[in-house]
């Protein structure tokens, strides 16, 4: 049987800059670290934060990164009424590992799949950033039926024939990359992070100091699991196989933000994503290198787009229901009256909700 386990406390917020000892016992809390038993009876670790009846969103992280960056969303997430699930992928945190050879971003649908099933959940959002975009757009084609509005994604990774600026890795032996220090990379990628300048115009995303709080996650990557991220990086180079599908097979809505000094993912690659999806929309952020997740202003808008979504789902589920009550008013009117009368009136009815409720769906055909 799939359940939940979870342990400590749970977690924290700060009227002040907190100290060392209290970034840790923050990333210590229950919240922060939770694990799900699958059916295959593999663990994966993951962790909850903001508001705690909040809309779901399923956030997809970037290379090697654990769940304890969700930590920068909670304040965020809270005042947007939002429940992010940021899942460690196998072999990163606490999450039980796989062979690199057979993982693929298809099979980590199938498990957040199996986990909103799990927790009871039937629809929710997703947003990718980095080689997280890979993930959110498996999921956006395995599980769309699922998703509540656009998907979203933060400098994401593309195949690497489009990534222009990382293409002489294919000219490395596999065996080399493989060897290479994974505390390495997952330090440059926090180091990125951590140097992204927090927007004049919005306040940070959370009241922590960067710097203790990038030392901490550090620390706490290092003495967990950190053999995903090797698997991350097979999966980005595609030097076993493919993503196993193309970004244009994704049909939902797509917005992009890509920063005008990120030195990961060109311009050509995200222009390719606009131009070629089905419904992509594309906002460049002067100034914005790959670490676009601390930027409380992307971060923000995103959540803001989120929220809106499930508003919009919402009032279109609350219209259905009005129209299946009204249908069913109009069956049991049909036992006493003539069947011409009762079709008479239900086209009456159907037109009277046409011009009732044709302002407000109407009002932004765009967020459809």
């Amino acid at each position: 049987m799939s359940r939940r386990m979870s342990e400590t406390a749970s977690i924290r917020s700060f009227d002040s800059i907190p100290t060392m000892a209290d970034v840790e016992a923050t990333l210590g809390c229950v919240d922060m670290n939770q694990r799900y038993e699958l059916y295959s009876g593999r663990l994966i670790s993951f962790a909850e934060v903001g508001h705690p009846c909040g809309h779901p969103v399923f956030c997809f992280l970037g290379l090697g990164c654990m769940r304890y960056y969700s930590v920068i969303l909670e304040d965020l997430a809270f005042k947007h009424s939002l429940r992010i699930y940021c899942i460690d992928r196998p072999g990163v945190g606490m999450s039980h590992t796989v062979e690199p050879e057979s993982w693929t971003p298809l099979r980590m649908a199938e498990i957040v799949g199996e986990m909103a099933d799990g927790f009871g959940i039937q629809k929710f959002s997703v947003m990718g950033h980095s080689c997280g975009a890979i993930y959110a757009m498996a999921c956006a084609l395995r599980l769309k039926s699922r998703i509540v509005g656009t998907v979203w994604l933060m400098s994401p990774w593309v195949h690497l024939t489009l990534a222009k600026r990382m293409k002489w890795i294919r000219h490395v032996p596999t065996t080399l990359l493989k060897s290479q220090s994974t505390a390495s990379l997952l330090y440059k990628t926090l180091s990125v992070a951590a140097k992204e300048p927090p927007c004049k115009s919005d306040p940070n995303i959370l009241n922590y100091d960067r710097e203790k709080l990038v030392k901490a996650m550090l620390q706490d990557n290092m003495a967990e699991s950190l053999e995903g991220a090797n698997n991350d990086l097979m999966v980005c180079l595609e030097l076993y196989h493919s993503f196993g599908f193309s970004y244009k097979d994704v049909t939902l809505p797509v917005h992009v933000f890509w920063g005008t000094k990120d030195a990961v993912i060109s311009r050509e690659a995200v222009d390719w994503m606009e131009q070629r999806l089905a419904q992509c929309t594309l906002s460049v952020i002067e100034g914005g290198t790959h670490g676009l997740l601390w930027r409380a202003d992307v971060v923000s808008q995103i959540f803001k787009g989120i929220a809106s979504s499930w508003k919009l789902a919402e009032f279109e589920r609350s219209l259905s229901q009005r129209w299946s009550i009204k249908q069913l008013g109009l069956n049991k009117h049909h036992s006493y009256r003539s069947s011409t009368y009762s079709s008479g009136l239900q086209q009456a009815i159907q037109t009277s909700n046409i011009y009732e409720t044709q302002g407000v769906i109407l009002e932004d055909p765009e967020r459809f």
